[in-house]
């Protein structure tokens, strides 16, 4: 940047910050000031220059801090900037070096802290806004709200104490930091989205192991028993402090280190976990993420990254447009996904087993991903043959014509004769007609009745049946 040589992904020349913006805060080693025209291609959102009113004695060490979020993946870099307001360059004054290794560190670079971690408060002025400071958790909530402060619920207590324990299991265990300076300044809280914990100040953290020449000091109240060099176990017994006195706030409450206070706010796991952490056995204190895994299972929330146990399908071949049903198995999944060629399908993970079906434009395989708000795990099955459906032709078939008796246009009918009718014979039964009137029976030849022994009469009067001689007389069956 400008002229200078330095390395841009470490440090930053005062000279090229440009005008300084407005002064937004101030204590006894620095000021931090707004830097509204000045932004760095690996940094989301706006910037402030913390600027220290001495040189800094460990240029080195402020490096050191830098180079630690500069080696993390990206995703996990965002990760630590949402929780901390870590530096991302080192500022050096140039003009004041002989070389780069003379360079004088005059500050740090870090992402402005957003809006939702201030609060505007009634002063005597009238209304400031400042920053939600984590000690303002344990007073007196009725106080609290007077001044314009919040009063969290018993849940959102729970959750500020799971981020901050997560934002401390980050640092000891993803990047091996020791944060020290744990105290109720150095942290700030928000209520409307996660996480909802930032720490600040964390210049001043240094790699686990390694022994500064400045020794970094305890706040009041915030003392461990033992003393001596900060560790990775007085970060732990700092964080047993916060829980204790986030979970019953109240009179006395900044200053308490007594866990009995706690019983009935916490169960037995948490009293537990309470105890130790306040003990003076320091191999005894549970680590951030025991707070963390605990935390979550009293919230309702997975404890652990989600793991996929058995994935199968029911086919391996289908025919187009044709289902496939997944069976899977899951723990500690939020929610699962299914996804075959452009298609994702999402289902509640929660019960630990299910099946989802899925549609398939082509074959291919199957991809089944488990996840919730710690992570994710995946499994690729298959692949699924898709099978076209065969094409259905229809061939024409020409009817026959088959031509209707009375046209006969070729002679194919055969004449049929007409039986010679001999005299009629007369049925002597009446039939009853409308209005009480008889009509008669038509007369019938009689040797078309003698030729079918049937007595049509009988039939319809249902009378005793009579036969016909051959002379056409008709008696009774008795021969009478």
């Amino acid at each position: 940047m400008g002229n200078s040589v330095l390395d841009p992904a470490m440090s930053v020349d005062l000279a090229d910050l440009g005008e300084l913006g407005v002064r937004l805060g101030s204590g006894g080693e620095a000021a931090v000031y707004d830097l509204p025209g000045f932004r760095l291609p690996d940094v989301r959102g706006e910037l402030v220059f913390k600027r220290y009113r001495v040189m800094h004695a460990q240029p080195e060490a402020l490096r050191r801090v830098v180079a630690a979020r500069t080696a993390l993946p990206a995703d996990l870099r965002a990760r630590l900037d949402a929780m901390t307001a870590w530096p991302v360059r080192v500022v050096v004054s140039a003009a004041q070096a002989v070389g780069v290794s003379g360079a004088q560190a005059v500050g740090v670079l870090m992402p402005r802290i957003p809006a939702p971690f201030f609060d505007l408060v009634q002063r005597s002025a009238g209304e400031r806004r400042v920053l939600r400071e984590v000690q303002n958790l344990f007073v007196d909530e009725a106080r609290a709200l007077r001044v314009g402060r919040p009063a969290p619920t018993p849940e959102q207590r729970l959750r500020i104490c799971r981020d901050f324990a997560a934002a401390l299991a980050f640092l000891h265990d993803r990047m091996n930091i020791v944060f020290g300076d744990l105290n109720p300044k150095n942290e700030v809280f928000r209520l409307d989205a996660e996480p909802m914990v930032m720490f600040l100040d964390c210049d001043a953290v240094r790699p686990a192991g390694v022994v500064s020449r400045t020794r970094q000091l305890d706040s009041p109240d915030w003392v461990p028993p033992e003393g001596g060099v900060l560790s990775r176990a007085t970060d732990q017994y700092k964080l047993g402090l916060f829980v204790l006195r986030c979970l019953t706030p109240g009179h006395f409450s900044s200053t308490g280190t007594d866990p009995a206070v706690a019983v009935g706010v916490l169960d037995a796991e948490g009293m537990d976990l309470l105890r130790r952490a306040l003990g003076t056995d320091q191999r005894a204190r549970p680590a951030a993420g025991d707070w963390v895994r605990y935390l979550r299972r009293v919230l309702g929330q997975a404890a652990a990254p989600p793991v996929l146990g058995e994935v199968r399908l029911d086919r391996a071949f289908v025919l187009s447009a044709q289902s496939v049903v997944v069976e899977w198995e899951a723990r500690e999944a939020r929610h699962v996904e299914v996804t075959a060629g452009a298609r994702t399908t999402r289902v509640d993970g929660r019960p630990g087993r299910g099946t989802t079906s899925v549609v398939l434009e082509r074959s291919g395989p199957i991809e089944v991903r488990a996840l919730n708000d710690l992570g994710e795990d995946r499994r690729e099955v298959g692949p699924v043959t898709v099978v076209p459906v065969p094409d259905v032709a229809t061939l024409p078939v020409p009817l026959p014509q088959v031509p209707w008796p009375d046209q006969d246009p070729v002679g194919l009918l055969l004449p049929v004769p007409e039986p010679p009718w001999p005299a009629a014979v007369r049925s002597p039964l009446p039939l009853p007609a409308v209005g009480g009137h008889t009509v008669p029976l038509p007369p019938l030849p009689a040797p078309w009745l003698a030729r079918f022994p049937l007595d049509l009469p009988a039939m319809l009067s249902e009378s005793p049946a009579l036969e016909l001689d051959a002379g056409g007389t008709h008696r009774g069956r008795d021969g009478r």
